[in-house]
């Protein structure tokens, strides 16, 4: 019983601390196009998709390899709400590391040891963690240890798990490779083992092959893999952890330093007499750290397979706290902590998926606008807006690129966007010789300089609309000059009244604008920060002060002023 009481205790500090780091702040462009696609396939009745949301890459085939997770996402958000996305996001998370807690314990019989490894997974993968659908390929690279780790699972099993990652997310080819490894005989290097181990994964390698794109979905990773000039690898998020720049993760540094101090520790007689060599941990270690070296996004990975591969050792090195009351004790801590260590965050959907998705930094009040004037045609935007465009319109206004890269877009493509972006010379004849009707652009234009302005003085631009965070410009020689009518009076109109006040100087005006969108969304990062700054204008340290800590009571964002 004092047992049984134990594992729970541990297993129950380990959800809530995992829980804890799902609470990553990040602008992905993803999500809104993986909505938009799980609607466009359900419209459409077809899987086979050719692109019709863009004026650049029109008409061509897209090799959607996510496309069951575009419908995920599509049905969880008609059923739920797009808010409640963030109840996906913390269900994967919780079943990913669960889980490999749950292996760990089973593999070391330590719950110390596998609750402290399975921590540190998380910690170092927490940056990684954003509603995208990578998350499939975290949770069944951990359901595949908990199938082969000195385990043996059916091939019929093995198969289905990987047709049904063949279709959620490209990342089922180092699923594929992480599959010959726990195959592989490691401790019995007899010839039938060893070509049963090769029949299993070729037929798991067949069955990723019934997806839409068949044979492509293989050699598409490889193409991208060793294409070292496909500038679509300079993305942040695809960028060495070396290098400066996208997500950062502080603690991966420790673990990479780690890594050969542990492989050594191997070596070890005493360690290798008590718990044997985890071959398996150590080659998944060696193969994700060198995907992680070269691109930050295996991250997660390599956290993951760190986990296999020490613990083992920090069972060995715990091996004394074996007294159940000391166990059960420690477990409480533990449950305590992890409770501490969540409590400042909302289980709400509604603040949380504000933060986690960034929707604060979207064009809502543009896009408003825009819909209430029906406009159409094709508008050059952010290409982390791309999708929001796509989810909002459903393929009304056509971008120049959005965060679909490679898999729609080619090279020059892109290279010209990173032209606009960077300002770089003849950026405005590059805009003006595309077909784009429209240019929408954030305020705090990426890149430097004032791009709204300069694109003003040619004559050939004129402003049609501003929000809190974006402005839109129409090309003048496009068409006759046009009346618009003024979007919905909305919490992000009135935002967008308030950003205007601001730059007039009329921070009092400023002030009742924002605390109008608060009265609606009273967690809204830019009518909060606006509020604590005017305040603070006008000297009322105080009413600033209880503006930080009301909207920090809702989500303990460090963009929050204070």
């Amino acid at each position: 019983m004092m047992t049984s009481s134990s594992r729970l205790g541990w297993l129950l500090a380990g959800g809530i601390l995992f829980l804890s780091f799902g609470y990553t702040e990040m602008q992905g462009s993803d999500l809104w196009w993986h909505l938009a696609a799980g609607r466009e396939i359900l419209q459409t009745g077809t899987l086979w998709m050719v692109d019709d949301w863009s004026f650049t890459a029109a008409g061509h085939t897209w090799r959607n390899h996510e496309w069951l997770a575009d419908i995920v996402y599509y049905g969880w958000a008609s059923l739920w709400s797009v808010e409640s996305l963030v109840y996906w996001k913390w269900l994967l998370v919780l079943l990913t590391f669960c889980t490999l807690q749950y292996v760990l314990r089973r593999e070391t019989e330590s719950n110390i040891a596998a609750f402290l490894c399975a921590s540190f997974a998380v910690i170092v993968a927490a940056p990684f963690i954003d509603v995208r659908p990578h998350l499939y390929s975290l949770l069944l690279f951990v359901v595949l240890l908990l199938a082969l780790l000195n385990r043996r699972t059916r091939t019929w099993k093995l198969a289905l798990l990987f047709v049904l990652w063949a279709n959620l997310h490209g990342g089922f080819f180092f699923g594929l490779m992480a599959l010959g490894i726990l195959l592989f005989p490691w401790r019995n290097l007899e010839l039938d083992a060893i070509k049963g181990a090769v029949g299993i994964g070729l037929i798991c390698l067949v069955a990723c092959l019934l997806n839409p794109s068949g044979l492509q979905s293989l050699y598409f990773p490889l193409t991208y893999a060793f294409d070292a000039e496909s500038p679509f690898r300079s993305l942040g998020e695809w960028l060495s952890p070396f290098r400066k720049g996208g997500i950062q993760s502080p603690y991966f540094f420790w673990m990479l330093y780690a890594a050969p101090v542990v492989a050594l520790a191997y070596l070890i007689p005493a360690v290798r007499r008590s718990v044997g060599v985890p071959w398996e941990g150590l080659v998944l270690s060696g193969l994700t750290l060198a995907m992680a070296v070269t691109s930050r996004r295996f991250i997660p990975l390599f956290a993951i397979s760190f986990a296999v591969m020490s613990a083992p050792l920090v069972a060995f090195g715990l091996q004394k706290l074996k007294d159940q009351r000391l166990q059960l004790g420690l477990g409480l801590v533990a449950v305590l902590l992890a409770v501490l260590k969540l409590a400042p965050y909302p289980l709400a959907a509604g603040p949380a998926y504000h933060y986690l998705t960034a929707e604060y930094s979207y064009p809502i009040d543009t896009l408003d606008f825009m819909q209430a004037n029906k406009m159409k045609g094709n508008v050059y935007a952010l290409y982390n807006w791309g999708g929001y465009i796509h989810w909002r319109t459903d393929g009304a206004l056509k971008v120049f690129i959005d965060g679909r890269a490679d898999t729609i877009y080619d090279d020059r493509t892109y290279l010209d966007y990173v032209g606009l972006l960077t300002s770089r010379p003849g950026w405005i004849s590059q805009l003006e010789q595309s077909q784009a009707d429209y240019f929408l652009w954030p305020l705090l234009s990426y890149g430097g300089g004032n791009r709204g302005d300069e694109l003003i003085k040619t004559g050939n631009w004129r402003l049609i609309h501003q929000d809190s965070v974006s402005f839109l410009l129409e090309r003048t020689t496009a068409r006759q000059p046009r009346k618009y009518q003024a979007g919905p009076d909305t919490a992000y109109r009135n935002l967008a009244q308030a950003v205007i006040s601001v730059s007039k100087g009329k921070h009092a005006e400023a002030i009742a604008f924002a605390n109008r969108t608060r009265s609606e969304i009273p967690y809204q990062k830019g009518a909060c920060n606006l509020l604590f700054e005017s305040h603070t204008s006008l000297g009322d340290k105080a009413s600033a002060d209880e503006v930080s800590r009301q909207c920090r009571g809702y989500f303990p964002s460090p963009l929050l002023r204070r």
